[in-house]
């Protein structure tokens, strides 16, 4: 019995250690920080607006920036920004000082979360609303993420690229 016991404990710590593996931690910045940054480097910023109390925010942390596809892709494209929409820290935007929840009206946030994407100079591309899974995220982070927004439409991209409709 304790020889079955061992081995289930060694399979699970195997398991575990396998599969953590595969984990992609994300390189969160401060807003000031982060837009520097794209300048520097030229890649775009994805914006993360968010809310302490929003479940559907603490769902996009823990479902959809985790997915490792997801990780790795975000990470090798763009530069990843978050702030609280409700938060008086302040930030800022094209020479101007305000509290990120000022810089969330700024960017026309009127819900929790909001993906705002922006080219390296701090330009709105487009944004997302509300709690998208990650097999739907990544073909919208693709999209903006390599300029597919610049030659087609959406629907176009969307079924060449993914196949689905």
């Amino acid at each position: 019995m304790k020889k079955i016991l061992l081995l289930i404990l060694i399979t699970l710590s195997f398991a575990q250690f396998c599969t953590s593996g595969d984990k992609v931690d994300l390189k969160w910045k401060k807003f000031d920080e982060g837009v520097i940054e794209a300048k520097k480097t030229k890649k775009k910023i994805l914006l993360n607006v968010y809310a302490d109390w929003c479940k559907w925010c603490k769902k996009l942390d823990a479902e959809v920036y985790t997915d490792p596809k997801v990780a790795s892709y975000l990470n090798k494209y763009y530069i990843l920004i978050k702030v609280n929409g409700e938060s008086n820290d302040k930030v800022t935007h094209k020479n101007q000082r305000m509290t990120e929840e000022q810089l969330s009206r700024v960017f026309g946030v009127t819900g929790f979360p909001t993906i705002i994407f922006l080219d390296h100079n701090a330009e709105v591309i487009d944004k997302l609303s509300g709690f998208v899974a990650a097999d739907r995220f990544l073909p919208i982070i693709q999209y903006i993420g390599e300029d597919y927004y610049k030659k087609m439409k959406w629907d176009e991209f969307f079924e060449k690229k993914v196949g689905k409709k």
